[in-house]
């Protein structure tokens, strides 16, 4: 399969856009402008106004974010976008996530059997590569050890989970920060005008292409010394940038069967930018990329565009399936719907569920044949406006090596939400932090800390008295927490 997508790569240097497999349902085509934009602290530290302002002047449809630190329905509302919290991903379109997705890709429903896929992500910062390329002069041997040791094996594992929407033919957009350079901007001749020491094969740019994706901003930008595209950085928001800085192109909007007609740079002058902002609210700039894209008829599926979604109103479900006959909303474990809706005669399309009167909880949709038989399915959690994230320990007293068993409900579904110990009464914003750990942007959930947990802490802890807390999205902001101890 990396033999046929190599030489469909090598086509696609000569022609300028990846051909997508024949898949059936192809559409007209449909014109999108996917952006890719790492924020910087969630704008905490600047302007969330200009991070919405930025991609109202980039003109995005589609936005792949990074750093949102729980901010992401914020900048969403203000737009008038939908949004995917476990995805870091916000658009015009809906974003849906079926079953089997978990967070690696979703959907973009772009009309009635008319869908592209997504995928976003933010590949490690650390060890940055180039500054050790440059400032402590490793050698290239070193310096593919370590994007093979961190950054390859971080998206070996997202483009195994892309495999199946690849192979299916459906055109793909994958946007992110990478922190990582691409192989065509540190060549013989790029890396001589800009002093560096010499070229790289960057790691992860080969496995990106090896997949079957391609950069468009190099595709429509082929000259790295006239045109570098430099995303890191602009410096930090005041008018700093350090002697020492290595300046690059580390963000990406990577696509597999969509046609690029234009490729910019969204960043704070007109010196090293296509679209400008000012004051510009980030440390990266962003990218936009403008496609013309063929939608494809996708495969069975049913699915919400919102998996966290408040009782009271209506859940919307989007569905395709040749032969289905109703949507039954069914609470998790139950053996009965609390709500169906026929849908007969209809390959796919969009329904709603009124959830006023409903039990909060988790629940499954199912889309069902005409005898019943499920043909997809996807779950919902519907929570009380008020509900705030539940945390349960299996124990609240540990002795030795005792791992910590926690389970979760109610949580707020941003993809970097994660588990902190700290000692009891400490501030998580100033205290020191003993052990974490994400829960991978679900909902409801469990896991264990015990030997191995990352953090300033060995386990088992010392004896004394601890704080679990959930906290948002890579943020010190903390929902809530539950007291725990451990004797000698």
């Amino acid at each position: 399969m990396q033999g046929r997508r190599a030489v469909s790569v090598l086509l696609a240097l000569v022609v300028g856009w990846l051909p997508r497999p024949e898949a059936a349902g192809a559409a007209e085509p449909v014109r999108l402008r996917v952006m890719t934009f790492n924020i910087w602290y969630g704008a905490t530290a600047t302007d969330l106004g200009q991070v919405i302002e930025a991609i109202r002047a980039a003109g995005a449809d589609v936005v792949g974010l990074q750093e949102p630190y729980a901010r992401l329905r914020r900048i969403a509302r203000a737009l008038g976008f939908h949004a995917a919290p476990r995805m870091h991903v916000i658009s015009r379109y809906p974003i849906l996530e079926p079953e089997g997705s978990d967070g690696w890709w979703a959907y973009l429903w772009l009309g009635p059997g008319r869908v592209a896929a997504i995928a976003n992500t933010h590949l490690s910062c650390c060890p940055y590569t180039p500054y050790r390329i440059v400032h402590r002069g490793i050698d290239r041997e070193r310096a593919l050890e370590i994007e093979t040791n961190t950054r390859l094996r971080q998206i070996a594992r997202h483009l195994d989970a892309l495999g199946g929407v690849l192979d299916a033919g459906i055109p793909t957009f994958f946007t992110g920060d990478f922190n990582a350079p691409s192989w065509r901007d540190w060549t013989r001749e790029a890396v001589d005008a800009r002093g560096l020491p010499y070229p790289v094969r960057w790691p992860v740019s080969l496995a990106m292409e090896a997949a079957g994706f391609v950069d468009p901003y190099r595709v429509l930008h082929p000259d790295p010394v006239a045109d570098p595209g430099f995303t890191w950085t602009p410096g930090f928001p005041a008018p700093y940038v350090s002697d020492r800085e290595v300046h690059d192109r580390i963000d990406f909007v990577w696509a597999a069967g969509a046609r690029p007609m234009r490729s910019q740079v969204v960043g704070e002058s007109r010196a090293n930018a296509d679209v400008v902002v000012r004051p510009w609210p980030s440390d990266h700039r962003a990218v936009v990329t403008t496609f013309d894209v063929e939608p494809v008829e996708p495969p069975t599926f049913v699915a919400s565009n919102r998996e966290r979604s408040r009782l009271g109103g209506s859940l919307p479900v989007w569905f395709h399936g040749t032969g289905a006959d109703r949507i039954a909303l069914v609470p998790s474990g139950a053996p009965e719907p609390v709500a169906e809706r026929a849908v007969a005669a209809e390959a796919d399309g969009r329904i709603t569920f009124p959830t006023e009167g409903l039990a909060q909880g988790a629940y499954d949709l199912l889309l069902l044949d005409g005898s019943g038989g499920e043909l997809a399915r996807d779950r919902v959690v519907l929570v009380e406006a008020d509900q705030p994230p539940v945390l349960r320990l299996a124990d609240r007293t540990l002795q030795g090596d005792q791992p910590l068993r926690v389970s979760w409900a109610f949580a707020p579904g941003n993809r970097f939400d994660w588990l902190g110990v700290y000692r009891a009464g400490v501030d998580p914003k100033r205290g020191r932090l003993l052990a974490w750990r994400y829960t991978r942007g679900t909902i409801e959930g469990e896991t264990r800390l015990a030997g191995g947990v990352r953090g300033s802490a060995g386990w088992p802890l010392p004896t004394g008295r601890y704080e679990l807390h959930l906290c948002l999205d890579d943020s010190y902001r903390c929902r809530t927490s539950v007291p725990f101890r451990v004797l000698a």
